[in-house]
């Protein structure tokens, strides 16, 4: 399950990374949103907003340090490489924006919308940790990993939160 190849190891190290970050983020712009948010649509528009956002300055982030990691022209290949390797980002506010857009259109109470919108983005990020332990160390257990990586998405967006996010 582990990649042997030290490129595709950086590849899935970045994905995840993607994959955390926007889990993150996510979960942050949820917890400022009230059930009238998601009955006007406001809800649905921040978390795709909260995720376009981040994924195209993920892009711009990471197009910028390959281009000074290897002086030259920028081509088009590591523009494609960094959309796909921030992928993870957006794939992170897709399940939470449903939820919510479920709430909008009245298919479940807009109050319920958010709670399942919070639990699938918690899940989320419970299930890269979970991920992490696979394919890190086959002998550590991965609920150990997916345990750790939801204390660390709950400190941060309890800081985010502190701070006035």
């Amino acid at each position: 399950m582990k990649p042997a190849d030290p490129e595709q190891r950086d590849r899935l190290a970045e994905r995840v990374s993607a994959a955390s970050y926007g889990g993150v983020l996510i979960i942050g712009s949820l917890l400022g949103l009230k059930a009238d948010d998601v009955s006007s649509g406001w809800g649905w528009e921040l978390v795709v907003g909260v995720g376009v956002a981040t994924w195209v300055a993920h892009v711009y982030a990471e197009v910028l340090g390959n281009h000074v990691r290897d002086v030259g022209a920028i081509r088009p290949h590591e523009v494609r490489r960094a959309m796909a390797d921030g992928l993870p980002i957006l794939l992170a506010a897709v399940l939470p924006s449903v939820a919510l857009l479920l709430g909008r259109l009245k298919v479940v109470a807009p109050r319920q919308a958010l709670w399942i919108a919070v639990i699938i983005a918690l899940a989320q990020l419970v299930a890269v940790g979970g991920y992490v332990g696979v394919v890190s160390d086959q002998r550590t257990n991965s609920w150990r990993y997916a345990a750790v990586a939801a204390l660390f998405g709950l400190g941060a967006v309890l800081l985010l939160v502190a701070l006035g996010h």
